[in-house]
């Protein structure tokens, strides 16, 4: 295991818990622990600091249609109060993860959203805890109402 990635599985739950070091970045400690345990699908549930969040939130156009704002970045280091993902494939196959958190920064101000991938460093520990599913398929597609890439869940053929 990684020197910065703290886990255990428990066989009797099939869960994983453990925790991210500093400097980590929250999906790619996620998704390593998930490639150690060979984890395909899962729900995880997280907690702890971030040096920054990179945020977007959903904004609202003129013809109420949905689309995501700019990326949002802190200024300062957070405390994310409650996170809850999804791990599954991107449209190439590849481990991805759907992450929404909530957070309070250094000035009190709580804020939240859609966490993205490779920008939300560790700033002291994010303690985590991983729910394996083992007979579903998650995997990233276009939606058919919107064209956005969503994870679609499926029954996994044997």
């Amino acid at each position: 295991m990684n020197h910065s990635i703290e886990a255990v599985y428990d066989e009797k739950t099939n869960r994983i818990i453990g925790r991210l070091k500093k400097d980590t970045d929250l999906f790619e400690g996620i998704l390593e622990v998930c490639r150690q345990y060979h984890v395909e699908a899962a729900q995880f549930q997280c907690i702890g600091s971030l040096a920054y969040a990179t945020i977007v939130q959903p904004q609202q156009n003129p013809d109420k249609s949905l689309q995501y704002s700019e990326r949002l970045v802190t200024n300062t280091p957070v405390e994310l109060l409650s996170g809850s993902g999804f791990v599954g494939h991107d449209e190439q196959g590849q481990l991805d993860i759907h992450f929404h958190g909530l957070y309070v920064d250094c000035d009190k101000q709580m804020n939240g959203g859609h966490f993205l991938r490779g920008e939300n460093p560790v700033a002291i520990t994010v303690e985590f805890i991983i729910f394996p599913v083992s007979n579903t398929h998650v995997h990233r597609k276009p939606d058919e109402y919107s064209g956005i890439p969503l994870f679609h869940f499926t029954k996994r053929s044997e």
